[in-house]
């Protein structure tokens, strides 16, 4: 019995063809139906993250009720300037985000 090697190679080119196209092919359904999910991911995040289609409503600065506040007259800082620190102190904490925050100044006291 004679083996023919020649008969092994009859179809090469037609085999390599078919083969690398089935490589290429796959690779690109791949690398497709990976960037359709990325755009489908993509568009469901900025749906979610979008405002609503109702009229966007501006927040309204809380508004505090007045705290009767009662004085003791032991020190001898006057009136407007522990009105100007505690503005100055409000107006930091505002300038840093504006959000509310536990700080209240209950006394003032030279050093």
């Amino acid at each position: 019995m004679s083996v023919n090697l020649l008969a092994l190679f009859d179809n090469l080119g037609e085999n390599a063809f078919l083969g690398g196209f089935t490589f290429v092919l796959g690779m690109a359904v791949v690398f497709l139906g990976m960037a359709v999910l990325v755009i489908i991911v993509e568009a469901i995040g900025k749906i979610m993250s979008s405002p609503s289609e109702k009229e966007p409503r501006e927040k309204e600065p809380k508004v505090e009720k007045k705290v009767e506040v009662v004085q003791e007259q032991t020190d001898d800082i006057p009136e407007d300037v522990r009105v100007a620190i505690v503005a100055a102190i409000s107006a930091y904490y505002l300038s840093n985000g504006g959000r509310q925050n536990e700080f209240k100044v209950k006394k003032i006291k030279k050093r």
